[in-house]
């Protein structure tokens, strides 16, 4: 899960927060007609193909993520995942993409940024040593970004996937419980939300799973605005938690030209 590859593959996924609100009356249904409910669960392979096609036919979408991760020893156990946040960005119509990430609760700057357009991807690299640029050919059709944008937006929802380099994803919900637990609202429109107590997954930080929650809020289209997940346990002789929360948002609008970029044309020409 460390996000510091992205740059190697333009566009990688993205995964990763505020633990939700459990609890709730479980009896109450909303949009009991839907067809990515199951009963009082979710039919997860149905919500990922309804979320995915909404987000691709909206023609963009915004991935935004946080991990605020922790442990209790004095030495940072290995492997370990950074706090860190990140953000991806697709625009289908005009065939852009931006993604920054930022590692956080450091006391020096980590911010990595991409900017993909025109058959070129622009880097930007901040850390304590400078602001550093490069850029390199994109040979990437409206089909491919299409493919790409439909894989990202359906981090921690996904069933089964493949990466573009053909690494296995991360699956998602179908590694959890989630049970209805009534109506919610995201940005002022109603959901159904659900909650979960279980985790039935492998994981690299915690390796050791001993307690785990998450809350899903879906809107009547099959479109999950919000993801809040949460897993502690033993991980390297610590305990350790990661807390992962995920919003998917923007839906249609357009990716601008950074300001930044115009520097990295310079700097990179040549």
């Amino acid at each position: 899960m460390d996000r510091r590859r992205f740059l190697a593959g333009v566009g990688a996924g993205a995964a990763v927060g505020a633990a939700g609100c459990l609890g709730g009356d479980g009896s109450d249904r909303p949009f009991p007609d839907a067809d990515w409910r199951a009963e009082d669960g979710l039919d997860v392979a149905t919500l990922a193909e309804r979320h995915a096609d909404a987000l691709v036919d909206a023609g963009g979408a915004t991935l935004s993520s946080a991990a605020a991760t922790s442990h209790d020893g004095d030495a940072e156990p290995s492997p370990w995942l950074p706090s860190q946040e990140y953000e991806s960005r697709y625009d289908l119509e005009n065939g852009r993409q931006y993604v920054r990430q930022e590692v956080t609760e450091t006391d020096e700057p980590d911010v990595s940024e991409l900017y993909v357009a025109d058959g070129t991807a622009f880097i930007r690299r901040r850390t304590a040593d400078g602001t550093r640029y490069a850029r390199q050919s994109t040979d990437r059709s409206a089909a491919e970004l299409e493919s790409a944008m439909r894989s990202e937006m359906v981090t921690g929802i996904r069933v089964e996937g493949e990466t573009e380099s053909g690494e296995t994803e991360y699956e998602g919900l179908n590694l959890w419980n989630p049970t209805s637990d009534g109506e919610g609202e995201v940005r002022g429109e109603a959901t159904a939300r659900f909650t979960a107590d279980a985790f039935e997954g492998d994981r690299d930080i915690p390796e050791t799973v001993e307690t785990a929650s998450a809350t899903v809020h879906v809107y009547e289209s099959g479109v999950v605005p919000r993801l809040v997940q949460s897993w502690a346990g033993e991980h390297d002789g610590q305990e350790a938690t990661v807390d992962v929360d995920i919003d998917y948002l923007d839906l249609g609008a357009t990716v601008s030209e950074p300001g930044w970029v115009e520097t990295a044309r310079e700097e990179t020409s040549g």
